[in-house]
């Protein structure tokens, strides 16, 4: 949660919230607040936008949509026909935003305001996908994935969950889990050392997630992707402190995988238990599963095909004729 004082025409740039988490904004007292935002579904058409007239600075800033320094006319948005809607926030009044959608503005004037993130059962399915765009910029993320997973697994008999959100929670645990087991078969079979016989790692206390949790977490970060390591990681001889997820073995070094070995801080006995478990309630896995299976009404995630030219002089023409006239849906258009 967060307060925030904003003086006059302070901006908010557009961006989506962390871990593609809902957001509810109170407005206290002072001058209203112009919002502009993008529903999630239509997060790609914004993304493939920014991928055009933002060629260069992408390739210095790979994470520059995850940043809160993006930001580009709602008028030209709207004259490239990406879904935009605005509305004006008077003191009183609360906004919610959605998962993945973009949204920012500005204030009218001096105005005192309270936000807080927070999360329904079905938000797992945006998790997801937000943990793997993460992964491929290389973002630190604000709350481990993998943890808060099993951490709801941990607290699913307390009938805080529906059955559908429950369902789509143990189908991301399978896969966490189906995935962690693959990668450690290639890890050892490409020569990386088990040493889960001489030593074990701290065990994972997914009861509550708390500062000690954090803390922890904030240790196992992979030099490669900046995931947190939940389950596994891999460290070499050569440092005492770097570690790589399952993902980016191959990126940890330049040692030999004969220095490199496997720290588990959850066991192959635990992991293939708990899938067990999942695959009774959740029934036979099906032939197709990976990382990149679709997750039924799942967020739609603009596809990484690389970089739009930059438009033609023609194009620039019409969009400045467009800009000229620009048409904006009115405050009653769709959620933000």
């Amino acid at each position: 949660m967060k307060t925030s004082t904003r003086p006059r025409e302070s901006v908010a740039r557009r961006h989506n919230e962390d871990n593609y988490f809902e957001s509810i904004n109170y407005h206290h007292t002072g001058a209203p607040k112009q919002w502009y935002g993008i529903p999630g579904s239509e997060a790609a058409r914004f993304e493939d936008v920014v991928r055009r007239f933002h060629k260069q600075r992408l390739l210095e800033v790979p994470d520059l949509l995850h940043r809160i320094n993006l930001q580009i006319s709602p008028a030209k948005l709207a004259a490239l026909e990406v879904p935009i809607h605005r509305i004006c926030q008077n003191p009183g009044e609360f906004v919610v935003t959605f998962p993945q959608a973009f949204h920012g503005g500005f204030s009218y004037g001096f105005n005192c305001g309270e936000a807080v993130n927070f999360a329904t059962p079905d938000w797992v399915q945006h998790a997801r996908v937000a943990n793997e765009r993460y992964r491929r910029s290389g973002r630190l993320a604000v709350i481990s994935h993998d943890r808060l997973m099993f951490t709801l697994r941990a607290n699913e008999g307390r009938d805080t969950i529906d059955g559908q959100a429950r369902t789509i929670l143990r189908e991301e645990l399978r896969r966490l889990v189906v995935e962690d087991l693959k990668l450690r078969d290639a890890a050892y079979a490409s020569g990386v050392r088990d040493i889960s016989k001489l030593c074990t790692p701290p065990a994972n206390k997914t009861d509550v997630i708390n500062i000690a949790a954090t803390t922890y977490d904030d240790k196992r970060i992979c030099i490669a992707c900046q995931h947190t390591c939940f389950l596994s990681a891999v460290g070499c001889e050569c440092s005492k402190k770097d570690i790589v997820c399952l993902r980016h073995v191959a990126y940890s070094c330049q040692c030999p995988n004969s220095m490199k070995y496997m720290i588990e801080w959850e066991s192959r006995d635990a992991l293939e238990a708990l899938l067990k478990e999942l695959d009774a309630e959740l029934g036979p896995l099906p032939k197709k599963r990976g990382r990149d299976l679709p997750i039924p009404g799942g967020a739609q995630v603009a596809e990484d095909r690389g970089l739009d030219p930059p438009p033609s002089l023609e194009e620039q023409a019409r969009m400045a004729s467009a800009l000229a006239t620009p048409r904006l849906p009115g405050t009653t258009a769709g959620p933000l």
